[in-house]
């Protein structure tokens, strides 16, 4: 307001004498701001206008064209999403730092609870075939080999959040590969034709010919020890019938220590004018 002339200030303000004493008046605080908004519109619209009109260039100075692409030409540019990106509903929702705490998960957590977002499209994009999306459980898996056996640990879209998901199942890659835990899967060489290891049931598989028809046996690494189940397996199938581990007769539970139970007499149906039932 003090950046006004004096000239200019004096008849838009109204007052009455010179132009210097009322902008001194004004400056001094002698002149309310409230005495100056209770002069007349019509003279306070006048003079707006007028000012306006003189601060506005003239129309023989060019103007600067906005761009052809512009979403409006005057006024607040409104901002446009550029990226290429798609709209998703997480069925199972989506996490935060606070949900991160167990105390705070959703709740229940068999049911799903629907949230929506929007992702950009090379968001499933993964440069470590180990670090994949999973689809049906919306989040990030972590593969490697423990133990001779492919393990996986999920980093979820409802516990983490969207990017933060991404970026701590990267992060618990990097502390694997610290930790040398990243190597590649060891290849077990069957010893011979018809024996291999089975890392699913963790043992030897044994495969052969008894009474002209194929048989298998597993022993298994756990009981019997690596080399010991690998010796058990070959020696099963040089000798089919005994082996190193001979089964008895009547293998299994006692018949002293299994329970008698109701005949095959007792247990049959017995018609009736309902139709069957069971006695």
């Amino acid at each position: 307001l003090w950046g006004i002339q004096s000239s200019t200030i004096a008849p838009w303000l109204g007052l009455v004498g010179d132009a210097g004493r009322s902008a001194e008046m004004l400056r001094r605080g002698s002149l309310s701001l409230a005495h100056w908004a209770s002069r007349p519109r019509p003279k306070l619209l006048a003079l707006s206008r007028s000012l306006v009109n003189a601060e506005t260039p003239s129309s023989e100075e060019p103007q600067p064209q906005p761009p052809s692409d512009a979403l409006v030409t005057r006024g607040v540019r409104v901002y446009r999403r550029k990226r290429a990106e798609h709209w998703r509903t997480f069925q199972w929702g989506i996490g935060s730092r606070f949900r991160m705490q167990g105390k705070n998960r959703f709740m229940p957590v068999h049911k799903p609870h629907p949230m929506n977002s929007v992702v950009r499209d090379n968001y499933y994009d993964s440069d470590n075939p180990r670090i994949v999306w999973n689809e049906l459980r919306e989040g990030w898996e972590v593969f490697w080999y423990e133990n001779q056996k492919l393990t996986a640990k999920p980093f979820p879209v409802k516990k983490y959040g969207l990017e933060r998901a991404k970026v701590e199942a990267f992060q618990f890659y990097s502390e694997l590969e610290a930790a040398k835990k990243t190597g590649p899967q060891k290849r077990i060489e069957p010893p011979q034709e018809g024996v291999f290891y089975d890392r699913r049931m963790q043992g030897w598989v044994s495969l052969f010919w008894r009474d002209g028809r194929p048989q298998s046996r597993c022993f298994s690494a756990t009981k019997y020890g690596f080399e010991g189940s690998k010796m058990l397996a070959m020696a099963k199938q040089s000798d089919p019938v005994n082996g190193v581990l001979p089964v008895q007769g009547g293998a299994g539970t006692p018949i002293i220590l299994k329970e008698k139970g109701k005949t095959s007499y007792e247990n049959k149906y017995k018609g009736g004018p309902t139709g069957l039932k069971y006695k």
